[in-house]
């Protein structure tokens, strides 16, 4: 752990030396919320913005992009491991980690931490426009509430991650699989759209993901919109997908993990 804490304090001073990738961590979800925010403007004149979501208001449509995009950042951060540990397989790098008195957790979490920092930043624009837009519904118990939520998915995200740590250990593609599910999940998680207008097929997949559940209960608490179930039986729903999600990524990244200092890199 000690280890782990000083490889994080490494990667702090060095990020510090870099101002400009700050600069476009800051900027960056800005640009992205730009178009949405014409686009919502623009459906609210013609009155299809009713299609994707009950909110019918421009105000309340951008709290509903707005709080997407910022639960987004936090559960992201953590599927970057994988493209990190896919750059260090394609530099002859990933050998070292194996050999190193920090273990494979204490690299994801000194990396996770860092992303952590990094995306905190990316989230400070975003907050501001809330807050100038007043969409958030503040009150104590929400917004300590909404941070539960949001913790919660971020452990889910562990489990995610480990277990495609382990599945890009043994094949030499398995960060696309990363690349797929997080550019799918977005989608159908509800971060643009309520998750209840999609078909059924598709709604059923959704709910397979803690994170449909997790954007689901923070907007309930920030803006008051209405969850897909009770409060209750929501908070049971993601806790019971989280731990699934956790115990199969931790136990199927030491298997994985273990195969591969036996028998070698796949693909390389």
């Amino acid at each position: 752990m000690v280890n782990s804490l000083f490889l994080t304090k490494a990667n702090i001073l060095n990020a510090k030396k870099y101002k400009i990738d700050w600069y476009g961590q800051f900027l960056t979800p800005l640009l992205t919320i730009l178009p949405v925010a014409f686009m919502l403007y623009f459906g609210t004149k013609s009155g299809m913005i009713g299609f994707f979501s009950k909110e019918k208001s421009f105000i309340e449509m951008m709290g509903f992009i707005i709080l997407g995009a910022a639960y987004w950042n936090y559960v992201e951060v953590l599927w970057n491991v994988i493209f990190h540990l896919r750059y260090l397989m394609k530099v002859g790098q990933l050998e070292e980690i194996f050999i190193m008195p920090i273990s494979s957790f204490g690299y994801i979490f000194s990396w996770s931490v860092m992303g952590f920092l990094k995306v905190t930043v990316e989230s400070i624009p975003i907050l501001i426009l809330s807050i100038i837009f007043s969409i958030t519904d503040f009150t104590i118990y929400n917004f300590l509430m909404s941070i539960l939520v949001l913790i919660i998915s971020i452990i889910a995200s562990f489990g995610f991650v480990f277990l495609f740590f382990g599945l890009t250990l043994k094949l030499k593609d398995g960060d696309e699989l990363v690349s797929l599910l997080g550019n799918a999940s977005p989608l159908i998680g509800g971060m643009f759209f309520s998750v209840t207008i999609l078909p059924f097929g598709l709604r059923i997949i959704s709910y397979i993901f803690p994170f449909t559940w997790g954007l689901d209960l923070v907007r309930h608490f920030l803006i008051g919109t209405e969850t897909i179930l009770d409060i209750k039986n929501q908070f049971i729903v993601l806790i019971a997908l989280t731990l699934f999600y956790l115990f199969l990524g931790i136990v199927s990244f030491v298997v994985l993990e273990k195969k591969s200092r036996k028998n070698g890199l796949q693909g390389f």
